[in-house]
């Protein structure tokens, strides 16, 4: 029986207008090539999940399970839980995926 992970919460609380997010990768690309993780593609944009938001929660524009688009010159990448995360500015978040 193949073991499931269950989502784990995460406990880290950004400050201020920051949001936590966690990129979502796509494991094919167009075309059915199946890339390997440690293949860097050049990108403007990276699709990511809100997982946390800052304490100025009221100025902060989107929810904890939105799926967005953020600026990937911008961030700071983190690991918890063998997990990658990513801290950035709510204003860095340029749009919300539906």
């Amino acid at each position: 029986m193949a073991k499931t992970k269950a989502k784990s919460q995460v406990k880290v609380k950004p400050l201020g207008s920051r949001v936590l997010v966690k990129e979502i990768r796509p494991e094919e690309e167009k075309g059915g090539i199946v890339l390997p993780e440690d293949v860097e593609i050049d990108r403007d944009f990276v699709q990511a999940e809100v997982v946390a938001l800052g304490t100025d929660e009221e100025k902060i524009k989107v929810k904890v399970g939105d799926k967005v688009l953020v600026d990937s010159f911008k961030g700071k990448k983190i690991e918890i839980d063998d997990e990658e995360y990513l801290i950035v500015q709510a204003n860095d978040i340029v749009a919300l995926l539906e």
